[in-house]
């Protein structure tokens, strides 16, 4: 696929996530698809495997946090790869984070196969999530 088609295939993501709109993202996802969740701490850490598990784990992110608020800022890509930064801002009680995270994609057929996601500010997170949870 072409920069221009990886970078379209990232927003049109993007918008399936911000939508709650699980079939359309599903259509995106390559069916094993790995997601490695980076950030220290949190509840979603880890790797997270198959298209199905996926939207479990982002469901789950949005029932631990009383805001999860996720901005896109930019888009790059290239024939096989796209990066996405974003903002994240969280709150759980009294407690709030504001961070940028990185996302990288790896793209064959049209459909993600492999997903990393970092937070910029790893300690932010962890400390962050650090607190004792009600």
């Amino acid at each position: 696929m072409s920069e221009r088609d990886n970078a379209h295939l990232a927003r049109a993501a993007w918008d399936a996530i911000a939508r709650g709109d699980a079939e359309g993202l599903t259509a995106l996802l390559a069916g094993d698809l790995v997601w490695h969740a980076t950030a220290r701490g949190a509840p979603w850490a880890g790797e997270h495997c198959g298209a199905e598990r996926i939207l479990d784990f982002l469901a789950r992110i949005g029932e631990v946090t009383d805001v999860f608020d996720a901005q896109l800022v930019d888009v790059l890509a290239s024939e096989s790869r796209v990066m996405v930064l974003f903002r994240v801002r969280l709150a759980v009680g009294s407690r709030r984070a504001d961070c940028d995270y990185v996302l990288l994609g790896q793209i064959a057929d049209g459909r993600f196969v492999e997903i990393w996601t970092a937070p910029l500010d790893p300690e932010a997170i962890e400390a962050f999530w650090a607190w004792p949870r009600a």
